[in-house]
């Protein structure tokens, strides 16, 4: 009798977990639709490839007639805490409205000399940076 016992208990599990799966396969929808649209990706936008070079390049010049003091105030927070900046890479762009938004990771060295990953955001209207997140 406890060998019966003992397969009918099993047979009683393995119903259980198959149905479980059966039901599970049909009433379960899957994630739901994200109820926000994807921006369409664009090209890096000229400007701010510009804009970027100038700051792997470590060029101060070509930066202060890029932009303004606000922007590269905005750029110097969002490069915190890298001091020597070693590369740049783009890693996509989005449009909306006219609106461009561009952005990149810099890889550098803090002032003690660790290595640092920072990212950023570049904001891009009429061909020209206009903010850095």
């Amino acid at each position: 009798m406890n060998e019966a016992r003992a397969m009918a208990t099993l047979a009683l599990f393995a119903v259980g977990i198959l149905g479980g799966v059966v039901l599970h396969a049909f009433l379960e929808k899957g994630p739901a639709e994200n109820p926000f649209p994807a921006l369409p990706k664009v090209d890096e936008p000229p400007a701010a490839h510009d804009f970027v070079a100038a700051v792997g390049a470590e060029d101060a010049q070509a930066l202060s007639k890029m932009a303004d003091i606000s922007i590269l105030t905005d750029l110097d927070a969002a490069l915190q805490p890298i001091v020597d900046v070693r590369s740049t890479r783009f890693v996509g762009a989005v449009e909306s409205e006219g609106r461009l938004l561009s952005a990149y990771v810099v890889t550098g060295k803090t002032a003690q000399g660790i290595d640092f990953v920072v990212g950023f955001v570049l904001r891009v209207a009429n061909d020209q940076v206009v903010g850095v997140n």
